[in-house]
């Protein structure tokens, strides 16, 4: 046991000196500095006789089997220093059972590319890429491999069984039970380093997650795998057809109804003969309060919700291909930087929307009851502002930088 501690510590150093990636035994070599003020060897405690002779005993040993070279304070039973005989360190990891770096870089760099080399899905190949990179030139491997592989192939599991899926979504549970015949060893075991990867290579999500709190069910949802199937609420006179038949919307006027994410797949056209005006409402409130006190004859309200997940950005791309040349767009958020990126992606989804209440008028009549902002996130705004970032929003912006607050759509609720 004592040998195997002396050899860790030796090996820690070697991995973390220029020896690694060199076979030369020139230099200063690897050693353990060792007794009074030194940090290289914690356990030798050489004012205790019988500890210190218990180390001194186990470096005696390595030293005979020619792995060590052991120093000694002069006239004294006391270790100096400690060095690694480095034309003998592939039996140093033999004998402790520890895998070299370069190899474990390589059984990992083999192992990704081995499960991922057909994936085309953009985080997925960056990470991949960038590990088997690491692994070539660094001999460098994620902290999750470095004690077995088996957290790597579980990831895999999932990555590859993701890529599959091509931009389709699916529940958490059927995904979990497709990659491990289990249905909840996906969320129990894997979820966690799965986002956190997608967090660092999925540009989308990554400044999405800059840009707003995210919980685990929204990133994932994000991704296209969702908890459960998300629900899409809409109140208007529209028909939505679908392979088994039809839903008529205006039954349930004017409260709505919610379609599930898991229906979007199967609608096949909607019908906004009798729409002239759709407006999008970010808030849940705002939305509620909405149907009740104004949605009108002709008028579809859609509850937003904040992101776009893939399941409710095509339900937005069916409604945006439905809009006919008599329907007026509107979308209606918090007027914020996150308003206005939402603003820009339904814009991408349909091109002819327009903002609504979200002027720099409105910012004016309502900036008594605004969110003060930090001194960061006006910078971010005046950057927005000087390269016309969002054309529609520049007497908004100069408003809230006048003000420095920015407007929540429940102070509409005020009026």
């Amino acid at each position: 046991m004592n040998e195997v501690v002396i050899l860790s510590h030796l090996l820690d150093k070697y991995e973390r000196s220029k020896h690694l990636f060199q076979s030369s035994e020139a230099g200063r070599g690897v050693m353990l500095k060792v007794g009074p003020g030194k940090k290289d060897f914690p356990e030798y405690d050489y004012e205790n006789a019988s500890i210190r002779d218990t180390w001194n005993t186990a470096a005696i040993h390595l030293e005979q089997e020619g792995l060590i070279q052991n120093e000694w304070v002069k006239g004294r039973p006391v270790l100096s220093c400690i060095r690694l005989k480095l034309n003998r360190v592939m039996d140093c990891y033999q004998l402790i059972g520890r895998t070299h770096p370069k190899e474990l870089a390589m059984q990992v760099a083999s192992l990704i590319r081995e499960q991922l080399a057909d994936a085309s899905t953009c985080w997925i190949v960056a990470w991949r890429n960038q590990v088997c990179s690491d692994a070539q030139s660094e001999y460098s491997v994620p902290v999750y491999c470095k004690d077995g592989l088996s957290p790597l192939e579980d990831l895999l599991k999932a990555m590859a069984c993701y890529d599959a899926m091509q931009g389709d979504s699916t529940t958490m549970r059927a995904f979990s039970s497709k990659c491990y015949h289990d249905t909840k060893y996906f969320e129990r075991n894997v979820r966690d380093l799965f986002l956190r990867i997608a967090q660092k290579y999925d540009v989308g999500l990554s400044q999405l997650s800059a840009q707003e709190s995210l919980g685990t069910r929204e990133q994932l949802a994000y991704l296209g795998i969702y908890a459960r199937p998300e629900l899409y609420e809409l109140a208007g006179d529209i028909v939505v057809h679908t392979e088994n038949g039809s839903i008529h919307f205006c039954a349930a006027t004017p409260y709505g109804l919610a379609l599930p994410s898991t229906a979007v797949n199967h609608i096949t056209s909607i019908d906004l003969t009798q729409i002239q005006r759709i407006v999008f409402i970010e808030n849940k409130t705002n939305y509620d309060e909405y149907l009740l006190s104004e949605l009108t004859q002709g008028t579809l309200a859609v509850y937003h919700g904040g992101f776009l997940s893939p399941q409710k950005k095509k339900l937005f791309q069916k409604l945006g291909e439905a809009v006919h040349t008599k329907c007026d767009v509107f979308f209606w958020a918090d007027i914020d930087l996150g308003g206005f990126q939402m603003f820009a992606q339904l814009q991408r989804l349909i091109p002819s929307v327009k903002p609504l209440r979200m002027s720099g008028s409105d910012v004016e009549k309502y900036h008594a009851n605004g969110l003060t902002r930090s001194a960061p996130y006006l910078d971010h705004l005046k950057s927005a502002l000087a390269h016309q970032e969002y054309p529609l929003f520049t007497e908004a912006i100069e408003e809230i930088l006048k003000y420095a607050v920015t407007i929540e759509q429940e102070a509409f609720l005020s009026t």
